[in-house]
């Protein structure tokens, strides 16, 4: 049995992989969605420096965990877990991206947005007094473009900020430790935030392996609950049987 923590994006918090759990455990996994610090429906403060909190609080978990540890990221989640398996890749079975940022040593998930995409329209606004970030209420339809209605709305009433400072800090990983961990990708092939185009490109950068696609908006687990499901039970049953991993070309 794997234990499967899954980490959310931006705006977001644990609550977003409501429909995923049940079906992880029916399949005889654990899994736990921890809220990231600060994005809490308490209202704690953000961290002054999130991503390094952030996966310092994950890497608490994995530590934690009984068995082998799955981590899975969607969107900005996968800074975090790519920053968690630099911290404890002996921990780490297999890291997880659903339609998530893969990114090399020094890049930032807005530095990578950019590049890929100069003129595109933004989904959020910054709070230049604050710091913070928070989704433009149209761009709603963008991100959840497959979603059913009623989750959409559910989503928006959850919806929290996020630091300026999540988008911008560059991520610090090394090929020793967090390159040496498998690594897996799932692709939101509908994606109008992070179109497939920049996924495929990452993973051209960060090979994986195994790589799977599913017609969903940006974020899977409310769009496609049951088939990312599906796809992480079975990269969790291949973290059950050592023998079937395939380390990734670094």
């Amino acid at each position: 049995m794997a234990h499967i923590i899954m980490i959310h994006g931006s705006w977001s918090g644990g609550w977003m992989w409501d429909r995923v759990i049940p079906i992880l455990t029916a399949a005889g996994h654990s899994a736990e969605a921890p809220t990231l610090l600060g994005a809490d429906p308490g209202g704690s403060r953000f961290p002054s420096r999130p991503l390094t909190a952030w996966a310092d609080q994950i890497a608490a978990r994995v530590r934690e965990a009984k068995g082998p540890v799955v981590l899975v990221g969607q969107s900005r989640g996968g800074l975090v877990i790519s920053e968690v398996a630099e911290r404890v890749p002996e921990r780490v079975g297999y890291l997880v991206y659903a339609g998530a940022f893969l990114l090399p040593d020094g890049a930032s998930l807005g530095g990578t947005i950019q590049s890929a995409h100069p003129g595109a329209e933004p989904i959020f606004s910054v709070d230049t007094a604050t710091g913070m970030t928070t989704v433009l209420p149209e761009a709603l339809e963008r991100i959840y473009s497959k979603t059913p209605v009623r989750w959409i709305e559910y989503a928006r009433a959850m919806q929290c900020l996020e630091p300026l400072a999540a988008i911008t800090t560059p991520i610090s990983v090394s090929d020793e430790r967090f390159g040496s961990v498998p690594r897996a990708y799932i692709e939101a092939t509908e994606d109008q935030v992070m179109p497939l185009s920049l996924q495929r490109a990452m993973q051209a950068r960060l090979p994986c392996n195994p790589v799977f696609a599913i017609e969903s908006d940006h974020v899977l687990p409310s769009s496609a609950p049951e088939e990312l499901a599906r796809h992480l039970v079975e990269i969790a049953n291949r973290v059950d049987h050592p023998a079937r991993l395939r380390r990734p070309v670094l």
